[in-house]
């Protein structure tokens, strides 16, 4: 049984043009949502979308910015999931497993890109490369046998208290200096 939202849902030629360069399993109506909030964005600017269709179908060639107003918090709001709108498109067009705006770094050729905070923000998913993240190096924990108690600080700290039982010296300072 269809439900009626599905009988009326009209995916825009424009949409379908875009997400036909999709990579990956990024969830599809999520993404087909995002690249819907994109294109009502985009018409607005002449020769925005001209700009992006040509930047995904060439991807080694140049392209120019392909911008959109920065919104207050930076954020994009797509279907109750909030995002930086160079991560959301980055994901949607190149890299379906980024996971966090510390994986790009924009190319030198990006006028608008997200870091420099302008009213515009670059979307272009070839004005911005992957970065390595770093690996955090593995922590080395002893196993239970190699562990000496002679060297604990807690074991040390109880032979301290053991054998030295001292209060500590409390003075008290009066008119003829210390009593």
């Amino acid at each position: 049984m269809t439900s009626m939202a599905s009988l009326f849902s009209f995916t825009s030629p424009a949409v379908k043009r875009l997400l036909g360069w999709k990579q990956g399993d990024e969830e599809e109506k999520w993404a087909e949502k995002a690249v819907n909030a994109l294109v009502k964005k985009l018409k607005k600017k002449k020769g925005a979308m001209e700009e992006l269709e040509k930047a995904l179908s060439s991807p080694g060639q140049p392209s120019k910015c392909v911008t959109i107003p920065r919104s207050l918090d930076g954020r994009l709001q797509v279907s109750h999931r909030k995002g930086l709108p160079h991560v959301i498109y980055c994901r949607v067009w190149r890299w379906p497993d980024l996971q966090s705006h510390h994986e790009l770094k924009p190319l030198d050729i990006c006028e608008f890109p997200f870091g420099s905070k302008q009213k515009e923000v670059c979307i272009n998913p070839y004005h911005y490369k992957r970065v390595e993240s770093p690996v955090l190096p593995p922590v080395l924990v002893p196993r239970h046998n190699e562990f000496n108690p002679q060297h604990s600080l807690l074991v040390q700290f109880r032979n301290l208290s053991h054998n030295e039982p001292h209060m500590p010296l409390i003075l008290a300072l009066g008119k003829q200096g210390l009593a």
